[in-house]
């Protein structure tokens, strides 16, 4: 199988270093339609469950990663040997690829380090990790440290948020 073409989205001002602050969109993937239909369910699934139960719950719930999700996975992820990474062994330090859902979430701090985070479904909730802040669409994705503090700002009306979490470590 070929890989898909991984569209850099310009951005607008680069620190004197030419990287960008970590948690910054640095590009996008064309994500199948059927992973974009079963993350939009899933995602509504999440909602659902969390008005239910009055939010009262995590603020952020994890699920294995579904096969619909990896199946050709690979074709489509940002490669992250060309970004100078590689997939953490997997329970490192007790780390593992998670889907991440939320309609909200306060700045905390997790203890995974780096993770590539590929964005499934976002319904206007924005990412926030220092100065970051961001809106990102399904196939966005980006790195950040999760031992920092970040946060998801909630959005108006019935919102929710998923993402693909894939612990990672430079080569």
């Amino acid at each position: 199988m070929q890989r898909t073409h991984i569209r850099q989205r310009p951005m607008p001002t680069r620190p004197a270093g030419g990287t960008l602050p970590l948690g910054s969109i640095l590009g996008s993937v064309q994500i199948p339609g059927d992973v974009i239909r079963l993350s939009d369910e899933l995602a509504n699934e999440f909602y659902t469950a969390a008005d239910e139960s009055e939010f009262c719950g995590d603020q952020v719930e994890t699920y294995a990663i579904p096969s619909w999700a990896s199946r050709n996975g690979a074709v489509w992820l940002p490669d992250l040997t060309a970004l100078g990474y590689r997939r953490a062994d997997s329970d490192y330090r007790g780390r593992e690829e998670l889907l991440v859902a939320t309609a909200a979430a306060d700045m905390h701090t997790d203890d995974e380090g780096l993770v590539l985070m590929v964005v499934l479904h976002n319904d206007g909730l924005t990412f926030r990790q220092g100065r970051v802040r961001h809106k990102p669409k399904a196939g966005d994705w980006f790195i950040f440290d999760d031992r920092l503090p970040h946060g998801v700002d909630e959005a108006p009306d019935r919102a929710s948020f998923l993402g693909w979490n894939i612990p990672i470590v430079p080569l």
